[in-house]
């Protein structure tokens, strides 16, 4: 059976790295002789991908020449050709989440985005796997609904869910993040804290995200806030003996964590360096999730860091974006006591978010042990929940695959 896997072109985003490996890695236990096809780039992210599953049997998708013209209706055309040759490719193709069909991160797009995923997901049986869909305003809700209903969509939070029924898609079905399971290579990947001279339970990690912009236009106000939030854990008493680790969880043109750390770094003393560990390097997704599993706590911009941080059983402090945070977090996980609502610029502006921030890390200081069972039960149920939603998808991956064979 053929499988495109789409929403994995970069490996250097640990988020989407997990999900990758997670979906393939499972599904393919109990699928017999399936081939996956990804939308990685370059070679160098299929082989990371085959070394966080442990398989061979994923190849880079067929690629087919894009029209570069200026002429909107010419691409549309093209576009249209390469649906009608992957629909003779492929068996099945499985769309991995995100937040990507959402406005966060344009509107106008979706006026012809959502009439082609409606032609795609007819000439192509899709499955949406672990999904924050919306919301959306204006004519783009009857798009959504139009182009949704013609996919199979596992949600990643009930809030979603929820969103979806109301907007009118029947296809929806109930689901949870997919990075909630054990990587493959987990255990493998502790050997990652001795390249760094990690001592488990010794340091605190931070996330500085690079999407500055979902925060605020402002970027001297937010590098202000994040420095102070790294003066704060510096130079308090509690954590006075205790490393802090700034770790880059993703890497991409333009809004890489990288270049955050790094603007981090040139306001730090010498002295001060010396407290920090920065992680820069391209590591693998698992030895991201071994490097803040062995923390004390994170603070992070970036969700997924949050997820491979509560996975192993550590509190995380978010700075939310997006209504993905309120749905996989605050309610998915019943931590939103862990989760600070950033999206108004004004908070970075006036030198809010750090106070904030400071106050979160004294609550989970002061109810570490309380936080961390709370922690346990819910990540428990949520992995269950994800084992059970991946049976689904195999009971709909057999039923497709019995209608393809009568065609």
């Amino acid at each position: 059976m053929r499988i495109y896997v789409k929403h994995i072109p970069n490996t250097f985003n640990y988020g989407s790295l997990m999900m990758a490996v997670n979906a393939i890695y499972y599904l393919n236990r109990d699928i017999e002789n399936a081939e996956f096809f990804v939308d990685c780039k370059t070679d160098e992210d299929l082989n990371r991908l085959k070394r966080e599953t442990g398989l061979n049997n994923i190849s880079i998708a067929p690629k087919y020449e894009e029209n570069i013209a200026n002429n909107i209706l010419a691409k549309i055309i093209k576009r249209l050709k390469i649906i009608k040759e992957e629909s003779k490719f492929y068996d099945l193709k499985i769309i991995l989440g995100g937040d990507d069909i959402s406005e966060y991160y344009g509107k106008d797009y979706w006026l012809i985005g959502f009439p082609i995923m409606f032609i795609e997901n007819i000439c192509l049986p899709t499955i949406m796997l672990g999904q924050t869909i919306g919301p959306f305003t204006s004519y783009r809700k009857l798009l959504a609904k139009f182009a949704l209903n013609k996919a199979i969509i596992y949600t990643r939070d009930d809030k979603c869910f929820e969103y979806l029924c109301k907007l009118g898609v029947k296809t929806a079905k109930r689901g949870r993040d997919l990075a909630f399971l054990e990587l493959p290579m987990q255990e493998k990947a502790n050997s990652i804290l001795n390249t760094y001279d990690l001592v488990p339970g010794t340091y605190v990690v931070m996330v500085p995200s690079g999407l500055v912009k979902c925060y605020t236009n402002r970027y001297e106000d937010y590098l202000n806030e994040q420095y102070r939030i790294l003066k704060s854990l510096m130079y308090n008493p509690r954590l006075k003996d205790k490393t802090i680790v700034l770790m880059a969880h993703v890497r991409a043109t333009g809004n890489a964590d990288k270049i955050i750390i790094e603007e981090l770094e040139r306001r730090l003393t010498s002295d001060e360096k010396s407290r920090i560990i920065s992680i820069k390097d391209d590591i693998l997704a698992s030895e991201a999730r071994a490097i803040l599993g062995n923390g004390i706590f994170t603070i992070t911009g970036r969700m997924h860091a949050a997820i491979s941080s509560f996975y192993m059983r550590k509190p995380a402090i978010s700075l939310s974006y997006s209504v993905k945070y309120e749905g996989v977090i605050a309610k998915g996980l019943d931590m939103r006591e862990l989760v600070i609502d950033a999206q108004d610029p004004k908070l970075w502006e006036n030198g809010i978010i750090s106070q904030l921030v400071t106050e979160k890390v004294e609550y989970v200081l002061d109810n570490y042990d309380e936080l961390v069972k709370k922690i346990d039960k819910n990540v428990a149920m949520t992995t269950h929940m994800v084992i059970q939603e991946l049976k689904e998808v195999l009971k709909d991956i057999n039923n497709i695959k019995k209608r393809r064979s009568k065609q």
